[in-house]
């Protein structure tokens, strides 16, 4: 089974309150690609008009979000770096804004960040050393998404087999991760798509 927004669900719910249930705010996407050359922070025309360039700004990612949303903007989530690593909303106090760019056109803007305990890079798309997939085999099903997540994995793109016959979503969440893929220590790519198998109890052979 494919597992969809395992963790992005904090945007408009966790604006009013960190303790706010997770949910899924339909047409946001935390780290969706523009046209070429957008994610790179370059000028991009839009419905006719050039948009500005990327530029730096400071400060926790869930402070920033709170700030445009009561501006009244909309904003989408990027990786300032060239790893393409997924941006998480449900975890935005783990995030930092290095970058940001606007959109006039859309009264949004682009904000482009790294983890908090990263260092800005000089540029949007500078080079990056990626992180190793961590080892997650052993852990309930939920820390191991968010784990993978934090790591830059898009989370439609975890893909969760459970072995021992059906189960449902809500139950599988409490179930361990028995074997998974790609490999402890593999860099992480963002072509990569992570594969789970889980069971309520994992048999040691």
């Amino acid at each position: 089974m494919r597992f969809q927004n395992i963790s992005e669900r904090r945007i408009r719910g966790f604006l009013a309150s960190t303790a706010a249930t997770l949910t899924v705010l339909a047409g946001i996407t935390a780290c969706s690609s523009g046209p070429a050359g957008e994610e790179r922070g370059e000028p991009v025309a839009a419905h006719g008009e050039v948009e500005s360039t990327a530029r730096p700004a400071e400060g926790p990612l869930d402070v920033v979000m709170r700030e445009k949303a009561d501006e009244g903007k909309g904003f989408s989530l990027r990786d300032a770096t060239d790893l393409n690593r997924y941006v998480s909303p449900a975890h935005a106090e783990k995030f930092k804004v290095c970058f940001e760019q606007e959109k006039p056109n859309l009264r949004a803007v682009a904000l482009f960040t790294v983890r908090s305990s990263e260092t800005c890079p000089p540029r949007v798309g500078a080079e990056w050393k990626a992180d190793a997939t961590p080892d997650v085999v052993g852990m309930d099903l939920r820390k191991a998404t968010d784990r993978l997540v934090l790591t830059g994995y898009t989370p439609k793109h975890i893909h969760v087999d459970a072995t021992g016959g059906t189960v449902t979503k809500e139950r599988s969440w409490s179930y361990k991760v028995c074997r998974q893929s790609p490999a402890v220590g593999t860099p992480f790519s963002a072509d990569l798509e992570p594969r789970l198998v889980i069971a309520a109890s994992c048999r040691k052979d």
